[in-house]
């Protein structure tokens, strides 16, 4: 349950319930997506102090946080159910820890079943998260995701968000509902068919979908939101899934033993998508995330699904008028060598051959070259990120060791050739350092040079 308490400080509220932020906000709460104002004033005043401060309605407070799902009581009621929730998630947490240790699921399901009526998605994320922040192995818990989802099987999973997204019509989450059920069809027909090669390269039209968690959604969640364990386990799994089915296409040869193992990985991927990660992003992400989303699905191609219907309630970024948009575009940038129009800046780099991608000083993303047909699609939610956020977490500490020796000058560049969907493409890091040495950032260009 959403518990609030109107007499507890604002930032107190915002730390359990990250989308409060935005919910206040529309509600005339203006300041509160300043940090600075969060940190401080937010740590003294509550949302009932802060209605009448700014003379806002309390009653239409009340009304919209019932709307948006939260539960409205008092200071006992929620030290109560804090001290339930607190019993809840450490009686969890015991269960995946004896499934850790490898103890029979049934005999661990069984006792489950006797303490739990029901659960959320959002608890079973944090017992997850818990366990690794506690020491268990990472390794370990990606290594048995699939026998700790199996442990609910049985179960209610309580959808907490009371929203039923999935049914809207060209809504994000309707579009990946659309593409995990052509992904259980074509993992059916592997399993049934005897020409499985055929069926299993189809199959593979699966990492539009996991490419689009990836990009759009595993990143956001761990960034914005602090919930790290989908993109900490899940997407590793998403990436197992995809590598095993590719390397058999690869190979052009498999044994059965092994692929229904990869399918059965792939059945429960949907299972956890379905119960676990969308009502955890139902209850998080805001319309307006969810319309960047929307706005960058084709990026990682929709070939799981014939026809993607409009979203009603998508509103595309604001076109400027062809008058505001030359007066953008006419400006120049001066170098020593000469001079080009921003305009003319602009097509060069869309005409270029390579994609190119900036991160700065920070290691955050702050520029990628537009074109069609990426060999590396890039969302625009990934401007402004942490460039690590971006990536899966096996590679995050490959990338952290390359910013920090450009940053050393330990080297200055990593090239890498990589054969992808059967292209040769050359890959290069470039430090970008200035007249003084000092280091600004990594530029990342690739290159299909199959070719030459």
């Amino acid at each position: 349950m959403k518990n609030i308490n109107l007499d507890e400080p604002v930032a107190s509220l915002i730390e359990k319930f990250p989308n409060l932020k935005y919910i206040l906000k529309d509600l005339g709460f203006t300041e509160i997506t300043n940090p600075l104002a969060l940190s401080t004033v937010g740590k003294m005043v509550s949302i009932k102090k802060g209605a009448k401060i700014k003379n806002i309605d309390l009653d239409l407070i009340k009304e919209k946080l019932k709307e948006e799902g939260f539960n409205l009581v008092d200071e006992e009621i929620v030290n109560d159910d804090a001290r339930e929730d607190n019993e809840r998630l450490k009686l969890l947490k015991s269960y995946i820890e004896r499934l850790s240790e490898g103890e029979d699921l049934e005999a661990v399901r069984s006792d489950f079943v006797k303490n739990f009526k029901d659960v959320s998605s959002k608890e079973i994320v944090d017992a997850e998260q818990e366990l690794i922040m506690s020491g268990l192995p990472l390794e370990k818990v990606q290594k048995l995701c699939d026998i700790h989802s199996a442990l609910f099987h049985e179960s209610n999973i309580v959808d907490e968000s009371q929203k039923d997204l999935e049914k809207i019509p060209g809504h994000p989450l309707n579009i990946l509902s659309a593409e995990n059920k052509k992904i259980k069809f074509l993992a059916d027909e592997v399993k049934n068919s005897k020409d499985k090669l055929a069926k299993i390269i189809e199959l593979l039209k699966i990492n539009s979908h996991y490419g689009k968690k990836a990009g759009l959604i595993y990143p956001l969640l761990k960034t914005k939101y602090n919930i790290s364990g989908p993109s900490d386990v899940m997407w590793a799994v998403d990436d197992e899934i995809r590598s095993d089915l590719s390397n058999i296409v690869k190979t052009n040869s498999y044994d059965e033993e092994s692929l229904n193992k990869i399918l059965d990985r792939v059945y429960e991927m949907i299972y956890k998508e379905e119960n676990i990660l969308f009502p955890l992003l139902k209850e998080n992400f805001t319309e307006e995330e969810w319309n960047k989303i929307y706005g960058d699905l084709e990026e990682y191609g929709l070939d799981l699904v014939d026809d993607v219907p409009l979203w009603k309630d998508y509103r595309p970024k604001e076109i400027l008028p062809e008058e505001e948009e030359e007066e953008v575009s006419c400006g120049s940038l001066e170098f020593e060598t000469g001079s080009l129009k921003i305009k003319e800046a602009l097509q060069i780099f869309r005409t270029l051959d390579a994609e190119l991608t900036f991160i700065d000083k920070d290691d955050f993303v702050r520029y990628y070259s537009e074109g069609k047909d990426k060999i590396f699609p890039r969302p625009k939610s990934c401007l402004n990120r942490d460039v690590a956020s971006c990536h899966p977490p096996k590679v995050v500490p490959m990338v952290k060791s390359l910013l920090d020796d450009f940053k050393n000058k330990k080297r200055d560049r990593l090239v890498v050739c990589r054969d992808i969907k059967g292209k040769k493409i050359l890959v290069k890091y470039l430090a970008v350092y200035d007249e003084a040495g000092t280091y600004m950032g990594t530029l990342e260009t690739v290159e299909d040079i199959s070719q030459y």
